[in-house]
């Protein structure tokens, strides 16, 4: 009898270590699959950015910036990928290459395209058009993108597209200085003159011939040069290399003078010396003693380049119709390749309007109490392992001082400045508006006085 129990015993016992040991596996099952699903999860909404392998990029940052948009409601996150690329920037095509094998694998959601070599430009827009890249202009003009679209200047976005098809979302560190806009003394030449200026060469002759100097004014301090010119040109069709014209487009070689565009230009030029208007050769590139001496006393009715010295209080700053700075070429894209587009797209996005973000990411800090000091700029004990460049980033981002260098506190203030002042041309009536009060007019019968109630 006793036997028997102990044999029932040891069954149920058998049973119930054999029940545990199932419940045990189950239990590891379920935590397998579940961390089986975070990860795919995981990598669903990671983004991954290409870079050249010489960028500096903080994984700290990284990690942080992940940790502030999860707890912001983001379901993304940021992984950078560094590729093969040229460090002294003599073979491009390292880069690039790495970058397209990388792409038509599947392998980046978002890539720092690289910065477009003067000799290569023609070259830059046949890889921009390539196919690697996500054509962006119906997301720019869409209501999820207009929003970024209308951080930049329409300049910017011309300047950087190939056969009016944008790429490439703008590198913000390359295109801050006002090297194409002309400051307007106030006391010299009238709004209203200045307003009637529809930005051509030959306009503004038209209008320096009416500003009137006193004894000892200039009419211009600062120099011209071929960048001018240059800058008008090369970021849509053209580049100029050895007194040769490029069209970068098409591969075809021209001669400058068969530009309209170049031929204005040495024509205004030309008008400007005969008046006296300008004293110096094009290729100078220096701004003499006594055009110094008239800038500092305020003797003078225009300036080439509108300089940080120059009080607004006292200029019109009017942009040139020209692209403002920048490299074709130079900034992020988005794979064509991705299936993550839209999470990729939300991404750039987000780093170009959350600026607690964008300066996690540059920094590791989104909060100015911890960032800056006294003076309103990023502590010098601060040092900046994050490559802004390699994330296209400068608006948002707290500035740093380097090398006796102080920049702008605000940079999207800062370019709004320069360069979103837009011409404004004397508008006349709508042509279709006139004929419809002149017909209104016709047929409306006007009631005499003593019938009106």
């Amino acid at each position: 009898m006793k036997k028997k129990i102990c044999l029932i015993l040891m069954f149920f016992t058998l049973i119930l270590l054999a029940g545990c040991s199932i419940t045990r596996e189950d239990q590891k099952g379920e935590k397998k699959t579940e961390k089986t699903r975070q990860a795919s999860a995981g990598k669903e909404n990671t983004i991954v950015w290409a870079v050249r392998e010489d960028a500096k990029v903080s994984e700290k940052n990284i990690q942080k910036t992940n940790q502030l948009l999860a707890k912001k409601g983001y379901d993304l996150a940021i992984k950078v990928k560094k590729l093969k690329a040229d460090r002294i920037y003599e073979k491009q095509e390292i880069y690039h290459n790495a970058l397209e094998k990388a792409v038509k694998a599947g392998e980046v959601d978002v890539a720092y395209v690289d910065a477009c070599y003067e000799t290569a430009q023609g070259e830059m827009a046949q890889y921009l058009k390539s196919g690697l890249f996500y054509p962006l202009n119906k997301w720019l003009h869409s209501g999820e993108g207009q929003v970024v679209y209308r951080l930049y200047d329409k300049e910017v976005w011309k300047g950087s597209s190939v056969d009016g098809e944008n790429y490439v979302l703008p590198n913000e560190i390359y295109y801050d200085i006002p090297e194409e806009v002309i400051a307007f003394r106030k006391d010299h030449v009238s709004q209203k003159l200045i307003k009637s200026w529809d930005g051509s060469w030959n306009d503004l002759f038209r209008i320096m011939k009416k500003v009137r100097l006193s004894k000892d004014d200039m009419m211009v301090t600062g120099y011209p040069m071929m960048d001018y010119f240059e800058g008008r040109v090369k970021k849509r069709r053209y580049m100029i290399d050895d007194n040769i014209v490029y069209n970068i487009q098409n591969q075809t070689v021209h001669q400058p003078f068969e530009l309209k565009e170049f031929y204005e230009y040495l024509s205004f030029l030309h008008k400007c010396y005969q008046k006296g208007y300008i004293t110096h050769a094009m290729e100078d590139i220096v701004t003499s003693q006594d055009e110094i001496e008239h800038l500092a006393r305020g003797e003078y009715a225009m300036a080439w380049t509108a300089e940080e010295c120059l009080n607004p209080s006292e200029h019109v700053f009017a942009r040139r119709s020209l692209c403002v700075r920048g490299i074709l070429g130079e900034g992020t894209a988005i794979s064509a390749y991705s299936d993550k587009k839209e999470k990729a797209l939300k991404l750039m996005k987000i780093l170009r309007t959350d600026d607690e973000i964008a300066n996690t990411l540059i920094w590791g800090e989104g909060e100015a109490a911890k960032l800056l000091d006294g003076d309103g700029y990023v502590k010098k004990s601060i040092e900046r392992v994050s490559d802004r460049s390699a994330f296209g980033l400068n608006d948002g981002i707290f500035q740093q001082k380097e090398e006796d260098v102080t920049p702008a506190k605000n940079m999207r203030e800062y370019r709004n400045k320069w360069i979103h002042y837009t011409l404004k041309t004397i508008h006349r009536f709508p042509k279709h508006l006139l004929i419809f009060c002149q017909l209104l007019i016709k047929f409306t019968v006007i009631r005499p006085e003593s019938q009106q109630t």
